[in-house]
């Protein structure tokens, strides 16, 4: 089983999530999340539903994780799977535009995003290709393991295709407050380096101060998330 493990840190099977920490453990399986395996550090008292538990020494568990100071809870999770077309027909339920992120490559940036996302109240999430793993180790710590409340897909903007939107820009675009968010079926963040793959979305952006670049893309995930969230929060009180 430790060298499972092992061979999962350096070549992910389909399917399959390395889960580490207890709050993120905790978080997968209140949402719903099967645990194939939970591995414990002797002396860590720890419960959760799994297919099979098992404790290893303090040695071999240090051995795999990938924290500076491993907590003595491990994980291994099915993958959730979630077509495209259900995650955009979620979103679209919900009266939200589908988040999607368009190459954004650092999975410290991509577990952010789901978390803000998860926090804002969005329901799904598109993940596209060049972007970071939303299910890789260090996305899901930084997500909290909150990726796991939204309904994540994994695809390309061809599965897209036909679906009007907005993209953020680091200038001379719409300010996000300007657009009519129920209206907009998608809003897609990309890298700072690569911007957005798609020239037809429209523009919005996160207006700053003078002599300000750019803002990073996870922070401006969350101007923008929580801008939605408040809109429609307003429009509800009405």
């Amino acid at each position: 089983m430790v060298r499972r493990l092992r061979r999962l840190l350096r070549h992910p099977e389909p399917g399959v999530v390395l889960l580490e920490g207890p709050r993120v453990v905790r978080e997968a399986v209140g949402c719903g999340v099967r645990l194939q395996l939970l591995a414990l550090r002797v002396g860590v008292d720890f419960q959760a539903p799994a297919d099979r538990v098992v404790r290893l020494d303090a040695r071999a568990f240090a051995s795999l994780s990938r924290t500076s100071t491993p907590q003595g809870v491990m994980a291994l999770a099915e993958r959730p799977r979630i077509p495209m077309a259900a995650a955009l027909a979620l979103a679209r339920g919900s009266g939200w535009p589908l988040v999607v992120l368009d190459r954004v490559q650092d999975p410290g940036n991509v577990g952010a995003i789901c978390r803000t996302a998860a926090a804002a109240g969005a329901p799904a999430l598109a993940v596209l290709e060049g972007s970071a793993d939303p299910y890789g180790p260090k996305a899901v710590r930084a997500s909290a393991g909150h990726v796991f409340r939204l309904a994540v897909a994994r695809g390309s903007w061809a599965d897209l295709a036909g679906v009007a939107g907005v993209g953020t820009v680091a200038g001379r675009g719409r300010p996000w407050w300007g657009v009519d968010w129920r209206a907009v079926s998608l809003v897609a963040f990309g890298s700072e380096a690569h911007g957005l793959g798609r020239g037809d979305l429209e523009p919005v952006t996160v207006p700053m101060a003078a002599g300000v670049e750019s803002l990073n893309v996870a922070a401006t995930a969350a101007v923008v998330l929580f801008g939605i969230r408040g809109r429609f929060e307003a429009e509800g009180e009405r």
